[in-house]
């Protein structure tokens, strides 16, 4: 006769799907990373500094994960969409900046963060994108000197 059996239940706490996400980031990271050379830390090479970040987050994924099998859990409760429009926004403005340039990716990007927030006010949102994007063009485009798309009218 066999004893009794022991079960492990896996509740969804935000402890596991959070270890997994950074786990999931830390693999995909790490399987682009490989393809750069390592170098060593007095000759980085360019996959020195993501293969370490990589293996930082895979190490905090697996704390977490382990921890949701250990300790007390929290219970994945309702989840708000609203911090997702960040998400879409940061997406959109890597998508559209070179084609519609810096600026108007910028105000893309500042709109869908407040579209994310408790309270949109248009009036406000629309100065503090103007005010946000006019100061990043002043700084990086003519401050530093950086190449950013369409910030320099030819």
């Amino acid at each position: 006769m066999a004893g009794p059996s022991k079960t492990l239940t896996i509740r969804w706490s935000t402890d596991l799907l959070t270890g997994l996400l950074f786990a999931a980031i830390a693999m995909a990271g790490g399987s682009i990373g490989a393809r750069y050379p390592f170098g060593d830390p007095s000759h980085m090479g360019a996959g020195f500094f993501p293969k370490a970040v990589c293996s930082l987050l895979a190490l905090i994924g697996t704390g977490l994960v382990t921890r949701a099998f250990t300790g007390g859990q929290e219970v994945v409760g309702e989840i708000d969409p609203r911090p997702l429009l960040l998400l879409v926004g940061t997406l959109v403005f890597g998508l559209v900046i070179e084609d519609l340039g810096f600026p108007l990716a910028g105000l893309v990007l500042v709109l869908f963060a407040h579209l994310g927030g408790r309270v949109f006010k248009p009036l406000g949102t629309s100065l503090l994108a103007i005010g946000l994007v006019g100061l990043c063009v002043l700084v990086f485009a003519y401050g530093l000197g950086l190449n950013l798309p369409m910030t320099r009218f030819r």
